[in-house]
């Protein structure tokens, strides 16, 4: 029984850490796309 109720905290800990990466990897290239709209507008 300890074992499985294990096996189900590892799964929940991988799927938010899955979850966490995905939102730090749209929210860097959400930042990155503004920052580079903005250095071309003000290159321009």
């Amino acid at each position: 029984m300890a074992k499985k109720e294990g096996n189900e905290l590892a799964t929940v800990k991988v799927y938010l850490n899955t979850s966490i990466i995905a939102t730090l990897l749209g929210v860097g290239f959400l930042s990155s796309t503004l920052i580079f709209g903005v250095l071309f507008i003000a290159l321009k």
